[in-house]
């Protein structure tokens, strides 16, 4: 619960400073996989048609941003490292959805990123100018310090990308048949994923299992 308490005052605060059309905060895993989305002022569709059809073309997930070496990282920047083609088809998907510019803020703890916000705007506010990136450099301190602080949950960072898909599915009160119409695959597989996700948090059910990971 801190987690989402330190995500939520940081989006506010965010958010208060600068004009966005929405935002998501979320933690990071081991893998360097996002977790624990946390929206506002942001469609829930578009969410989740990203984590299931385009998160693998994001040019700022994680391991994209930590490759430029910024804690701050504008779309152009992250689009410069990637190839054209999954920045033509990433950018069809923001701008189906009316989204212009994205700007990727990551709290760091060790050398590794640990928690991130993404800051999306909409053609009403147009592109994050240059003075407005140098104001999320000086909130990104601010940010790292609420994060770092956090509880660590050692068990949570050995879960691959699928077993968080799987458990957020669950948190949101999906039958293994709805999670299995999410994520295209059968319902062995599902059934494997909960088996591993019992093992790994050592839990008995799937009541303990959200609370677990997300309270």
């Amino acid at each position: 619960m801190h987690d989402m308490h330190a995500g939520q005052r940081c989006l506010h605060t965010f958010t208060q400073l600068l004009p966005v059309s929405g935002c998501v905060f979320y933690r990071i895993a081991g893998q360097l996989e996002p977790h624990d989305f946390l929206l506002q002022q942001m469609r829930a569709d578009m969410h989740q048609r990203y984590l299931t059809q385009f998160r693998q073309v994001d040019p700022l997930q994680p391991r994209n941003c930590q490759r430029t070496g910024h804690s701050v990282v504008p779309l152009r920047m992250g689009m410069n490292a990637q190839d054209e083609a999954a920045n033509r088809r990433y950018d069809d998907f923001l701008r189906g959805y009316g989204v212009v510019d994205v700007v990727e803020v990551l709290a760091f703890e060790q050398g590794r990123p640990i928690a991130g916000i993404s800051l999306l705007r909409g053609a009403e506010l147009g592109l994050f100018a240059p003075h407005e990136l140098g104001q999320l450099q000086a909130l990104q301190g601010m940010f790292e310090l609420a994060v770092s602080a956090r509880p660590s949950r050692p068990e949570s960072a050995s879960l691959t990308e699928r077993e968080w898909q799987v458990a957020q599915l669950l948190r949101d009160g999906c039958s293994n048949k709805e999670i299995a119409r999410q994520l295209d695959v059968g319902l062995p597989t599902v059934k494997t994923h909960l088996i591993n996700l019992f093992r790994k948090l050592e839990v008995g059910n799937r009541t303990e299992l959200v609370t677990s990971l997300f309270l």
